[in-house]
């Protein structure tokens, strides 16, 4: 499932080859040894090269490729305004740092600059400028009850602060720009300042800079994202972010047995004091719309890390979702930790996660056979139609920046 880039040992086996046979027959004049010589290595340039260059692209660039670079085009069309501004037409066409964020990612990941540039420079303008005193953005920005269009919510939501810190790494190292890197060290050090907390010896990520009260704070699961803090770690050397990869894996095996269904919840809480991490409420514990994401992004650190307790967690976790997948070969939206469906429909993103973390060819075809004309289903869920883009580039093994070199 994972791409790779390939190996030149098949490369360098042709070329030896035909120099052996040279040497074999030395007997022969030295001019014509050396015309033969430059002949096949003329082929070898021209031939060897341009197999090598087919070999690149069949690996790097899988048959998925059109779709997402079709469904990415079209998402532009549908959500993306000619001045950045990301639209979510199903919440009253607000703008979220969520979208901008995932608009930036998607962008760095198929090499759009153009879109790149205007996603995140509407973002820094509209949900940053003016608004805060640090470099991290609004989560809300839409038309408040007086009809006046602006930010909605000054709170920061800290998974799209680092997804949007991700991209700008990624473009950074894309397009040699060092823009993009300052930028990125900014976000990244308000992160660490006021989106982690140290408890009992353990480095917890916040929801944001409203999620707690008192000593209690609300935790996201599904906000953990080892992967990104392992490449953070590469780019800043000077956190320590190594220390959340720890505890992301720590929190998830802990949140496991609050579930009889071994499914991470939406929402749990951390004792600031005592740092004893609980249940929060029933409809918070549920496993939905927010905790499927810990599959996309545990599977993330899993392809780029090969990390062995990403294996481990989904043995202690997937176990009863898998059964009932096979069983039924459909999943409620919201599941109860008892593993009572809440509600009567399914959860095309849902499955855009866990087809990942599961290799489910089954799940890959539902969601398939969803898309049409780059659109999945629901063409006003701009929620939809990212992670099933997500979902479809991981499961099939394109990880375009991300990818090991």
């Amino acid at each position: 499932m994972t791409a790779r880039y390939p190996s030149d040992s098949r490369f360098w086996a042709v070329i030896d080859r035909p120099y052996s046979w040279i040497m074999l027959n030395s007997t022969r004049s030295g001019c014509l040894n050396l015309l033969i010589f430059f002949f096949l290595f003329t082929l070898l340039a021209v031939f060897g090269c341009e197999k090598r260059e087919s070999q690149a692209q069949s690996v790097n660039e899988p048959s998925v490729v059109p779709v997402l670079k079709e469904s990415w085009n079209a998402y532009v069309q549908r959500f993306i305004q000619q001045d950045g501004r990301v639209i979510d037409y199903s919440a009253a066409g607000i703008s979220t740092s969520e979208g901008q964020a995932y608009a930036m990612l998607r962008a760095v990941w198929l090499g759009d600059r153009d879109n790149f540039d205007k996603t995140f420079n509407w973002a820094r303008d509209n949900l940053n400028s003016g608004i805060r005193r640090d470099n991290l953005w609004a989560w809300k920005w839409g038309k408040d009850a007086r009809g006046d269009w602006g930010v909605m919510d000054k709170a920061f939501a800290t998974d799209a602060d680092q997804d949007a810190a991700l991209a700008l790494i990624l473009a950074s190292r894309v397009w040699k720009e060092e823009k993009y890197a300052d930028h990125a060290r900014a976000m990244l050090r308000d992160l660490w300042t006021l989106a982690t907390v140290e408890v009992q010896g353990h480095m917890y990520l916040l929801a944001g800079d409203s999620s707690c009260k008192g000593s209690i704070c609300r935790i996201n699961p599904s906000y953990y994202a080892p992967y990104a803090y392992r490449i953070f770690s590469g780019f800043d050397r000077n956190t320590d972010w190594i220390r959340l990869v720890d505890s992301s894996y720590r929190l998830l095996s802990i949140v496991t047995a609050f579930a009889h269904t071994g499914l991470p919840a939406d929402w749990v809480l951390l004792n600031r004091n005592t740092g004893e991490i609980s249940r929060a409420s029933e409809k918070d514990s549920s496993f939905s719309y927010d905790a499927f994401r810990v599959y996309w992004r545990i599977e993330m650190d899993r392809e780029l890390f090969g990390e062995p307790l990403a294996d481990q967690y989904f043995r202690e976790s997937l176990t009863w979702i898998e059964a009932e997948w096979e069983k039924r070969q459909q999943l409620p939206a919201v599941i109860s930790p008892e593993g009572k469906g809440l509600v009567d429909y399914e959860s095309l993103e849902m499955l855009s996660a866990l087809m990942c973390a599961t290799h489910s060819e089954a799940m890959y075809r539902k969601l398939s056979a969803a898309y049409s004309q780059g659109i999945w289903a629901d063409r006003n869920s701009y929620y939809l139609q990212n992670w099933a883009w997500f979902g479809t580039a991981v499961y099939n093994g394109f990880l375009g920046p991300l990818e090991p070199r």
